[in-house]
């Protein structure tokens, strides 16, 4: 638990707490920002550790209404989001951005969906 005594993750999925502040982010573009500024060392560990935690994380996520869960459980939400950037690199690119791509760039989502777009 952090300062406040307010949980970070729900019980259980303690092992995500290294990927929260990195990985955790409240928007889409923070999360392609991410990606594409990490080393796919930092990529493949976040992917790893969540790809075997996923299903067991949506199962969790989906007992609460997207848009009145507890902050724990959105968080671990933000980071399920995230594990769509990193396969993204992993699955796709074999590397952070896509091949040919300029870092940065001036592509930015003028609003993604809600509440964590």
């Amino acid at each position: 638990m952090n300062k406040t005594n307010e949980r970070v993750l729900p019980a259980g999925f303690e092992e995500l707490l290294p990927y929260v502040d990195k990985w955790g982010l409240d928007t889409t573009n923070e999360r392609i920002k991410a990606r594409s500024e990490s080393s796919m060392e930092e990529i493949l560990a976040f992917y790893n550790t969540m790809v075997a935690r996923a299903d067991e994380a949506m199962s969790y996520i989906d007992k609460y209404p997207i848009d009145d869960m507890p902050e724990d459980v959105g968080r671990l939400c933000k980071l399920v989001l995230a594990l769509g950037q990193a396969a993204i690199a992993v699955e796709v690119h074999g590397q952070p951005r896509g091949p040919g791509s300029p870092w940065p760039n001036k592509i930015s989502l003028a609003r993604g969906a809600t509440p964590f777009g």
